[in-house]
């Protein structure tokens, strides 16, 4: 069984990553040709955290907005001429206490956002090693919660690797149709981290910008196949 080291020793609460009411953010653009929502936790968005040494309101641990991986993709997008309108919704809260509630109460503006493509980027905060069995149901659930809005979704695997959740998530891809992006390998490696820029270990084992950016490559590559916008 593969387990990061990171995974185990993430230190980055799940808790308090951003207020409740700033859990959900939206850049709106007229007439977006695509609209898109990222689902995840601090790689996706995290807020402040003095006590952490973290002062960005972006993916941690990223050098600037512009340069965490939700904003790379979008910004893909808009260099083949698309109008991206997104959505950012940070679920660390659902992810560590799995309280379905949240989904229909504080993320229900992420739902009525109807986007046409949904990013699943989570799990490294569900204490996975103890809770594997009680998480994928719920992960499922969710998953196909979004789905029902009439999202496209895309699933990826964990940053720091789980191998028994990794391959549980390429498997739920497949069979439900959704698209899949694999990243747990990066987590293994140093130069994808923030590893010399963070005195905390926690936020500088957070992809870094190289990991960002190959975080946003792969993303991307599987929004380009789904929408089929390749030779446009």
């Amino acid at each position: 069984m593969k387990i990061s080291k990171d995974l185990i020793k993430n230190d980055v609460p799940a808790s308090g990553q951003l207020k409740d009411n700033d859990c959900v953010s939206f850049t709106l653009t007229d007439g977006a040709d695509i609209k898109i929502l990222f689902l995840g936790n601090s790689i996706t968005r995290h807020g402040a955290a003095e006590n952490l040494g973290w002062f960005g309101d972006w993916g941690m641990a990223a050098s600037c907005k512009e340069n965490d991986y939700v904003h790379r993709v979008v910004k893909m997008l808009e260099a083949k001429g698309l109008r991206v309108s997104y959505c950012i919704a940070n679920l660390s809260e659902w992810e560590r206490t799995l309280d379905k509630s949240l989904l229909k109460n504080r993320y229900a503006v992420a739902h009525g956002f109807t986007a046409d493509i949904a990013v699943v980027r989570l799990g490294e905060n569900a204490g996975l090693a103890e809770n594997l069995n009680v998480f994928i149901p719920c992960y499922c659930e969710m998953v196909n919660y979004f789905a029902e809005s009439g999202a496209r979704i895309i699933l990826t695997d964990l940053f720091w690797q789980y191998e028994p959740f990794d391959g549980f998530v390429q498997k739920f891809a497949k069979e439900k149709s959704y698209g899949f992006v694999q990243i747990h390998d990066l987590g293994d490696c140093d130069e994808m981290k923030a590893l010399k820029q963070f005195d905390h270990k926690g936020v500088a084992a957070h992809p870094g910008d190289k990991g960002m950016e190959e975080i946003a490559n792969r993303i991307y590559k599987e929004i380009e196949r789904i929408f089929d916008f390749r030779g446009d």
